[in-house]
């Protein structure tokens, strides 16, 4: 006996790989773990499986805003291309001048001119700066760099959503030490810390800004007595009347040498 099989004229239909966007796997991820939690009979267990779930979520719309900006920026570059239907230029046409590209976004640098400094606590070894910046924790980590020298540093960050920025300092108030200041990404912000050098008597120096109102020297230490009246000019100009007649005659007896010294008998009020 023959078995026949009937043959048919269509072709296998082949199953197709459709891509998922990041963003998505994220989310996909997220929902698994959160089902996987609901399961749990340990609240240690289940706690951490739900914080796993809330970084993937927070994961997941970070990506898809930067997918969002990549949709746009390639929408626009499709809008701006050429169209294929255009004639070509003929033989006998002057030559033009070929345009200039524009420049990529990685060239351009926005500078950053809002973050917050914290001067830290007497003695304190560092003082910190924070950036504020959407979604710069989903880019790569070579975007982002931050080169530190004694009196200076330059923080880069590269194409993030379609632009790339540069917060640049010199002159800062102190030196600092280049080897142990560093940075740190989280995921919508930058958080710089700048390592300061010791002072001549081995302790850290209070910072009142983060940089100086006048040119600095490298490594040259500030005079104490320097400082004391720059502070005092500082509070006499912005200072009331009371203030500055109490200030001007202190600068004065500063100046002749008198201060310090113990009052004479003419000095003193006997209430006679």
């Amino acid at each position: 006996m023959v078995n026949i099989e009937e043959m048919t004229d269509e072709a296998p239909v082949e199953a197709m790989d459709v891509e998922i966007p990041p963003s998505e796997e994220r989310l996909l991820d997220a929902e698994e773990i959160e089902k996987a939690a609901a399961n749990m009979t340990r609240p240690s267990a289940r706690l951490q499986l739900e914080s796993l779930a809330t970084k993937l979520r927070k994961e997941s719309a970070a990506l898809k805003r930067v997918e969002e900006s990549r949709a746009k920026i390639s929408s626009v570059a499709d809008k701006d291309a050429p169209s294929k239907t255009e004639s070509a230029t003929p033989p006998d046409a002057a030559p033009t001048t070929p345009a200039v590209p524009p420049q990529s976004p990685s060239n351009m640098y926005t500078p950053i001119d809002r973050f917050s400094f914290d001067a830290g606590s007497y003695g304190s070894a560092f003082v910190t700066l924070y950036i504020s910046l959407p979604a710069v924790g989903s880019i790569p980590g070579e975007n982002i760099s931050c080169h530190f020298t004694p009196t200076t540093f330059d923080l880069i960050v590269k194409d993030l959503n379609g632009k790339s920025y540069r917060l640049y300092k010199d002159n800062l108030e102190k030196d600092i030490e280049p080897e142990k200041s560093k940075y740190t990404v989280k995921a919508d912000k930058i958080v710089i810390k700048l390592a300061k050098a010791k002072s001549e008597y081995g302790s850290y120096d209070f910072w009142t800004s983060l940089t100086a109102k006048k040119k600095r020297t490298p490594g040259k230490k500030d005079d104490p007595t320097a400082s004391i009246m720059e502070l005092m000019k500082d509070m006499y100009d912005s200072g009331d009347a009371a203030t500055k007649k109490m200030i001007g005659e202190t600068m004065l007896k500063q100046r002749r040498g008198e201060l310090g010294k113990s009052p004479g008998m003419e000095d003193l009020d006997m209430g006679m």
